[in-house]
């Protein structure tokens, strides 16, 4: 109900208009990461056969370039449990989304030695 004054034609006023809201949302881009995949990896004694050399690939399947990339390999006997153990940085250290970079290790070429456990992780 609109009140009149007595004698006034005039209309009060009309309030005045709202302030815009003091937070605007924005969208933002969904957040990315480096995940990695290992493999293919194979195994080559050394001349003398003293050690063995484990050679592989870190892919990168993320969506984002890696960096800080370490890659850990475990030389596992029929039970699963660690004979020997190393790590190593592969190359390139910045894996491009979609590429993959090269890694070499050396470990004692342990008749033990039946299987492999490699694992990579990076920023």
């Amino acid at each position: 109900m609109v009140a009149w004054a007595a004698g006034s034609c005039a209309r009060p006023a009309p309030p005045p208009p709202l302030p815009p809201p003091l937070l605007a949302e924005t969208p933002i881009a969904p957040s990315t990461t480096a995940d990695f995949a290992i493999g293919p990896i194979t195994q080559t004694p050394s001349a003398d056969g003293r050690s063995l050399y484990i050679e592989g690939t870190v892919r990168n399947t993320g969506s984002r370039p890696s960096r800080q990339v370490k890659v850990w390999v475990e030389g596992l006997d029929a039970d699963g449990h660690v004979v020997a153990e190393t790590d190593a940085l592969p190359t390139p250290q910045e894996i491009p989304a979609g590429t993959a970079a090269k890694f070499v290790v050396e470990l004692p070429n342990d008749p033990a030695i039946t299987n492999f456990h490699v694992e990579a992780i990076g920023k």
